[in-house]
């Protein structure tokens, strides 16, 4: 079985320089339908010749690639263990020779494979390995989409041409509008999404995009017209994609342990912010979608499961009677991530600096850059905590982000320190009310209105009676808040007063000062 992981890229630190060449190795088989399909976590282990030191054990990413630079001379590429694929066993040793400033390609195919019997699979974290699922990911990959809400992120699946995305109820809460950002092999966008039905007990959401954005992508048709489903059994392998933020899609699969009428329980690693997936059984048969038990910010241990597919047709039924006459969301584009690396970000060049802090009448406001907000979720106290929003931050990309945290009688970031304490079972006097909460945010470069990457919530839980604590973390892309807007205003909204804006005009310089960071 495939195990969850993320895509990887080695580089040999020790080989590195002038005199290095480049070595691409691609694995790929051909499945059951004559479709070529790239293999992904194949261990493999490259050594020299003759061999100098212990073998680097790389794996292939979800395109069945790896790439490492070498220094020139000769070296084995061999699977470490055995890849099922198929009913077969596949496993390769090829040598290859690097020459300096030059790309060397290998291609490991069932052509210059030794082939034998499938592996026995001893356990899912050691020894052999099967790749059936990877043909799940090769033919499905561009139908599962991400999902934004202010407040969350999830994984979510076409099944219905005119526009139907299924999903996680758990993972959407009471949203009703949400971001749908989807891939079409190096197309990538994203738009306006409708949740048009959203059952609790079933654990099904379904969102509508309009049908024209749906046109280039293949739905995965549930099949819910049929009268039997295929059964799912204890042990049997399920195999989910999932679409993690910032991040390719990958495969998460695992053995299913229990099954009731209303969920099949298996033994699959889904992250926080991931569920919503589509889940297969070992014959490819869509059987549900995946689910996950967790708490606001992800930092409890949660069970994954999988909506049955019969409970999820019910509310897919309800989602066609819902949209049938009515007006589908807008195809307008939506802004979207960078695609840079976080590898690649001067985060240096954050311990030189601290982020602006400023206020208004009902707000403090920090400017951030992400090299800032990672140096903050390093430091102790309230400051470092972004919430259920920590897992963008950690990956973020080269952006903006304006925090926008409401004032209290008393500090909010002390007030946030005294309620962290009070779980730790720590005395404290009862904590102040509060009645200024963030709602939203619109900025203004010069007088025109900046849209932002995301508009997210950061949500405080508190203890008692203190209920949540909201805070805005908008994301922008500093190309548009600069210089040359030269003034940048903030209209900032509370729940207490949502048609009166709180206003703060900045010099424009401020923000590329912050910038400067990102350079």
């Amino acid at each position: 079985m495939l195990a969850k992981a993320a895509a990887v890229a080695v580089t040999l630190i020790a080989l590195i320089g002038q005199d290095t060449g480049v070595l691409r190795v691609r694995v790929t088989l051909i499945d059951a339908t004559g479709a070529t399909t790239p293999i992904p976590h194949v261990a493999l282990l490259v050594s020299d010749n003759p061999a100098t030191a212990e073998p680097h054990r790389v794996r292939t990413s979800n395109d069945g690639t790896v790439e490492l630079k070498l220094k020139p001379g000769s070296y084995t590429v061999e699977s470490d263990d055995p890849i099922g694929f198929g009913g077969k066993g596949y496993a390769w040793t090829e040598v290859v020779t690097i020459t300096a400033g030059r790309d060397t390609v290998i291609d490991l195919t069932a052509k210059n494979a030794d082939i034998g019997d499938a592996p026995t699979l001893p356990s899912r974290t050691s020894g052999a390995t099967s790749a059936d699922s990877a043909t799940v990911l090769s033919r499905w990959r561009d139908s599962v989409v991400q999902i934004w809400t202010p407040t969350a992120h999830a994984s979510g699946f076409l099944v219905d041409a005119t526009g139907l995305i299924a999903t996680n109820y758990r993972a959407l809460g009471t949203a009703t509008t949400v971001e749908v950002e989807i891939t079409n092999g190096d197309n990538r966008y994203k738009v306006p999404g409708q949740v048009i039905a959203s059952e609790r007990l079933n654990g099904t959401a379904i969102v509508r995009i309009n049908p024209s954005l749906s046109a280039t992508m293949k739905a995965i048709d549930p099949g819910c017209g049929r009268h039997e489903w295929t059964p799912v059994n204890y042990q049997q392998t399920i195999t989910t994609i999932d679409a993690p933020l910032l991040s390719d899609k990958d495969l998460t699969d695992g053995p299913v342990n229990r099954v009731t009428p209303q969920a099949i329980f298996a033994d699959l690693r889904i992250e926080h912010g991931n569920a919503g997936g589509p889940a297969f059984a070992e014959t490819g048969e869509l059987v549900g979608i995946s689910a996950l038990d967790e708490d606001a910010d992800g930092r409890r241990a949660s069970e994954a499961w999988v909506v049955p597919l019969e409970l999820a047709c019910q509310t897919i039924a309800s989602a066609v009677k819902s949209a049938a006459g009515t007006a589908p969301p807008a195809s307008t584009r939506l802004p979207i991530d960078p695609t840079v690396k976080v590898t690649t970000l001067r985060d240096d060049n954050a311990a030189r600096t601290q982020p602006p802090a400023l206020s208004s009448s009902n707000f403090d406001i920090t400017l951030l850059t992400s090299s800032l907000a990672r140096q903050a979720t390093s430091q102790n106290g309230p400051k470092s905590d972004f919430g259920n929003w920590s897992e963008y931050v950690r990956r973020a990309p080269p952006v903006i982000m304006i925090r926008v945290s409401p004032q209290f009688e008393e500090s909010f970031w002390k007030l946030l320190a005294r309620g962290a304490a009070s779980t730790q079972g720590m005395a404290l006097p009862p904590l102040k009310s509060f009645s200024s909460n963030f709602l939203r945010l619109q900025a203004y470069c010069g007088d025109t209105e900046v849209l932002p990457i995301h508009p997210f919530i950061i949500e405080h839980q508190m203890p008692e009676k203190a209920g949540a604590i909201r805070e805005g973390l908008y994301v922008f892309d500093p190309a548009l808040l600069n210089a040359s807007c030269g003034t940048v205003r903030l209209a900032m909204y509370s729940e207490k007063e949502p048609q009166r804006a709180d206003i703060r005009i900045l010099d424009g310089k401020l923000f590329q000062q912050v910038a400067n960071s990102l350079q």
